[in-house]
């Protein structure tokens, strides 16, 4: 779970800064067309996803390693 909340959170957040170099991720585009500029709202929906996927494990890590003691 770590290393897919890792990669939509680079997705996520890269989609955001990338723009600013002139630069954008070409799956982001598809979306812009399908939901007629939405591309922005799927970034913000990666992102959400990765940081929540991240958050679960390390909460999860911190339980299991509490409870071993």
């Amino acid at each position: 779970m770590l290393r897919t909340g890792i990669i939509f959170l680079i997705l996520g957040l890269g989609a955001f800064i990338l723009p600013l170099f002139g630069i954008q991720f070409k799956l982001f585009t598809v979306f812009g067309k399908i939901f007629g500029g939405g591309e922005t709202f799927v970034e913000i929906a990666f992102a959400g996803i990765g940081a929540i996927l991240v958050g679960i494990h390390l909460f999860k890590g911190n339980k299991d390693k509490s409870s071993a003691a």
